[in-house]
């Protein structure tokens, strides 16, 4: 329980970084929308590549999402046994979540980065 908690207080962590390239990504389609035709015309591969980190990391939040609505802390409370089975279960989706939250976030500082 220990770990499964400890990894849900990580994601948590990175919750405040998604919405936040969220928010820059969305002020750089944004801006992108309001250029001339011509040069919107030139920035359409950096537009297509900042829609794709935005759904990555909305993706990523959502799995977090997700996962809390349908953690049970108190699943097979009664059975120890089920229950070690349960949580390790957990603990392989929530740090698989993880895992897609730093993989996103660093896309989107990786894009942003070359603006």
């Amino acid at each position: 329980m220990h770990e499964v908690l400890r990894q849900h207080d990580k994601g948590m962590a990175k919750m405040g970084k998604i919405s936040e390239a969220k928010n820059r990504i969305q002020h750089n389609l944004d801006s992108i929308s309001k250029l001339p035709t011509d040069l919107q015309q030139k920035s359409l591969q950096f537009r297509m590549q900042l829609d794709s980190v935005f759904n990555w990391l909305t993706f990523a939040a959502r799995g977090m999402e997700t996962w809390m609505d349908e953690f049970n802390m108190d699943s097979l409370k009664d059975n120890k046994q089920e229950q070690t089975k349960y949580l390790e279960s957990e603990r392989i989706k929530i740090s698989t979540v993880n895992e897609t939250m730093v993989s996103s976030l660093q896309k989107a500082d990786s894009l942003l980065r070359k603006q």
